[in-house]
């Protein structure tokens, strides 16, 4: 009997210390405060992602077929994307991209504009630090870095 009621008592404090580490690490993301400042917050951005570059449900893609991402300060490509050569198995970078970048005084400053190659229109654009990472704005007006 000692026996169960040791390792009943043994199995409740071991639920508890879980659910306590749980808890503990449930910061939203939005939480500045509780983000990763280790050597990997220095690494450069690998890629962007959003409704550009992604897929629906069935896997057909939800937005063009290719796509580059722009550095407005400096008005290079840093990310890159092509549906075709994604499908076929090919790691893309930056570097792959064809698009000859025109700037356009029009464009945000300090932001990073995603163009569609085909039609060579700006399909979204949000702010970026001297970094590269994306800039938020929470509900009260407050910035932060993602």
């Amino acid at each position: 009997m000692k026996l169960v009621i040791g390792a009943l008592g043994t199995a409740v404090v071991l639920a508890g210390a879980v659910a306590v580490s749980v808890q503990a690490n449930a910061t939203t993301p939005q939480d500045d405060a509780f983000s990763f400042k280790g050597p990997v917050a220095d690494r450069p951005i690998g890629g962007y992602e959003g409704w550009w570059n992604s897929s629906h449900l069935d896997g057909t893609p939800a937005g063009p077929e290719e796509t580059v991402a722009v550095n407005t300060n400096t008005g290079k490509i840093v990310d890159y994307s092509n549906w075709a050569k994604n499908a076929a198995g090919q790691v893309l970078t930056a570097g792959d991209a064809t698009y000859n970048v025109v700037p356009d005084p029009t464009w945000p400053a300090s932001s990073i504009v995603i163009i569609d190659t085909s039609t060579g229109k700006v399909i979204e654009d949000f702010p970026v630090d001297e970094k590269g990472r994306v800039i938020y704005t929470r509900e009260d007006g407050t910035k932060f870095i993602g």
